[in-house]
Formats: structure tokens, sequence, C-alpha cells
């Protein structure tokens, strides 16, 4: 996904404060997270770079969908 699909992707779901993306791994501000993340997308062409980035995200997509599937 592009920068632009992951932040129309965000847009307008409700984000936890905090998220354990895997374990021992925290995000204690997810808003921020997320904007920080688009960012480096934005500014970076290396896969190298981007590939983990993107699986964070994905990650973080999952969890949220997952959460609001339960509600």
């Amino acid at each position: 996904m592009t920068a632009e699909e992951y932040e129309a992707a965000f847009h307008g779901i409700e984000l936890p404060y905090k998220v354990e993306l895997f374990p021992g791994v925290s995000v204690t501000d997810v808003p921020e997270f997320v904007k920080k993340e688009i960012a480096i997308l934005r500014t970076n062409n290396k896969d190298r770079v981007l590939d983990p980035i993107r699986y964070r995200l994905d990650r973080l997509l999952e969890i949220v969908n997952q959460a609001n599937e339960n509600e």
C-alpha cells in the first residue's frame, strides 16, 4: 500500500491509544505512531526501510479491525 492508501485506511476509524503489535512490541501513542510511519512512507523509497513500516501498519489495521468486529 502507498502512504495515501494507508491514510485512507486509517481515516475515520477510532484508534486505541496503546496497543501491543506483537509480543513485547507495544505502541503507546497509536495516533502519533501512524502519523510518523506514514510520513516515513512518503519520504523514503527504499524497500528495506518501507517493508517493516508496512508490516507494522498492516498489523495495526488487523488489530483495529478485529477490535471493531468484536464490538
